[in-house]
């Protein structure tokens, strides 16, 4: 439109320029020559301002189109960038997954290596009677065969659950060379009496009694053996008194 308007424009300006070079004969007057001269003058000037702003004007529409051409090859550029984002995204959120994965295997790996619990232990040497004495008093299996979980203390011979389940306790006694006291001992749990192992008949021979339980143990419950007043135990190198157990299953 304005490219249009300065082209009318510029029509008018040289058909009124060729109007006065053709109406313009003796001019008797000189100031209406002047004028004359003054409106021709004018009119030239203006015919170079509107060249001007043709030029202007062309030069207008190349840079817009420069400016298009650089906003094209942006928006090429910015959707490249969209897409480079969206695959970091997808990468980012597979590592994301793998990460994950990863802590839940070790999580488990820590858990199982967590959840063994096994211990057996024996009183063993020196060879001989542990008793009589004259009150109930707590066998401590001081020889270690098997402690995984460090659950059994051979200082108290306490053990003592480290978390929640199923555990299966089995315990042995033995005797020998006694002709005057019984054979037995008593499981306890956090302090309370469980169950009785024993056999009566001194009578000199050689015996051996044994027997297991499966409990339902909390973190800190804890399981150990007595020696009742006035019955005896024996053990040597050959382990005839123990104490052991282990975690069946976690709860």
């Amino acid at each position: 439109m304005e490219r249009t308007a300065v082209v009318v424009v510029v029509a008018l300006m040289m058909l009124l320029q060729n109007s006065l070079q053709d109406t313009q004969g003796p001019v008797t007057s000189l100031n209406s020559s002047a004028e004359l001269k003054q409106i021709r003058d004018l009119l030239f000037q203006q015919g170079l301002n509107l060249t001007e702003l043709l030029k202007k004007d062309t030069a207008l529409e190349k840079e817009m189109e420069n400016l298009k051409k650089v906003n094209g090859e942006q928006a090429v550029a910015l959707s490249a960038m969209k897409r480079e984002l969206e695959q970091l995204n997808n990468t980012s959120a597979a590592q994301a997954r793998a990460l994950s994965a990863v802590k839940s295997d070790l999580k488990t790996l820590k858990n199982e290596s967590a959840e063994k619990v096994a211990f057996s232990a024996a009183l063993g040497l020196p060879a001989g009677l542990r008793g009589p004495k004259n009150a109930e008093t707590t066998l401590v299996y001081k020889n270690v065969l098997t402690n995984i979980g460090n659950a059994y203390n051979s200082s108290t011979g306490i053990f003592t659950a480290p978390f929640r389940g199923v555990y299966y306790v089995r315990f042995t006694a033995a005797v020998y060379n006694n002709n005057s006291y019984n054979l037995g001992l008593n499981l306890y749990k956090n302090g309370h009496y469980l169950l009785h192992l024993g056999e009566n008949g001194p009578d000199g021979y050689a015996k051996h009694v044994s027997s297991g339980v499966t409990l339902v143990l909390v973190a800190g419950d804890q399981l150990y053996t007595r020696l009742p007043a006035n019955y005896v135990v024996w053990d040597d190198s050959l382990f005839r008194t123990s104490f052991s157990g282990f975690l069946l299953f976690p709860m």
